[in-house]
């Protein structure tokens, strides 16, 4: 086998394990791109990460992205291909479910039969997992088998999802404390954290306006009776001056 993988170049071996790879996923309803296998299923995005010795199954919510891409203002990243969930640089980090073992080798049969093996022991994961977690909406990830999320930022788009806002402010504000370094920056002074505890204040901002222009429209309301009251009198004391005379 050595000598044969020797005999190919890079580009020729790559190209062979990526056929294999797709010819078996599809009969499990995976799509591929690049080095993933993913597919959508229950309102979650699974995907398959290929790497050099081992392929590692993960998940997260459909929602928890587009959230996400809302928060850090990508929204354009809304119309791109359902593959960049798993391989853009902006895209959030699932937890892993599983991870198998990635043999090297160039003979067609063996590279069948483990795609096929993989593919089948990751369909019967996701199977258990929708069992337990049936509601993406109300899934909060297990921080312990996360694939790489230093801001946890899966857990706090779950935490923002189901309306708990005020706990995301306080894990960014002892987070802080902690002087952690966010993965994502925008800027000098801007990152991650700086946009989630924004996106977490505007309902308080537009509560603040709200009230604001709520108690400008009542001042209004009171000024206009006040001055209603006024005319109503010196109308009344007239019209009595007025009578007066005529006598």
């Amino acid at each position: 086998m050595e000598q044969r993988r020797q005999a190919m170049n890079s580009k020729e071996y790559n190209k062979k394990i990526a056929d294999a790879r797709r010819n078996e996923s599809r009969k499990f309803g995976f799509r591929q791109s690049s080095y993933i296998n993913f597919k959508v299923e229950a309102g979650y995005f699974f995907c398959l990460y290929f790497l050099t010795e081992e392929a590692r199954l993960t998940v997260k919510p459909m929602y928890a992205d587009e959230l996400w891409w809302d928060i850090w203002n990508a929204t354009e990243n809304k119309n791109e291909p359902l593959s960049l969930r798993g391989t853009g640089a902006y895209s959030l980090s699932g937890q892993v479910l599983a991870s198998y073992k990635i043999a090297e080798t160039t003979d067609d049969s063996k590279l069948a039969d483990m795609f096929e093996a993989v593919f089948h022991a990751a369909t019967a994961e996701i199977s258990i997992f929708l069992t337990t977690n049936p509601d993406a909406d109300k899934f909060f990830p297990d921080e312990t088998k996360m694939d790489h999320d230093p801001d946890r930022l899966l857990y706090l788009m779950a935490l923002i999802h189901n309306g708990r806002e005020e706990e995301v402010l306080a894990i960014i504000k002892d987070a802080r404390q902690n002087k952690h370094s966010c993965m994502f920056h925008s800027g000098m002074f801007s990152d991650s954290y700086t946009y989630v505890r924004r996106w977490c204040n505007r309902g308080q901002a537009s509560g603040g306006r709200m009230r604001h222009v709520l108690k400008s429209y009542f001042d209004t309301i009171v000024k206009l009776r006040v001055l209603s009251c006024a005319i109503s009198y010196i109308a009344k004391r007239l019209l009595r001056k007025n009578n007066i005379g005529e006598q």
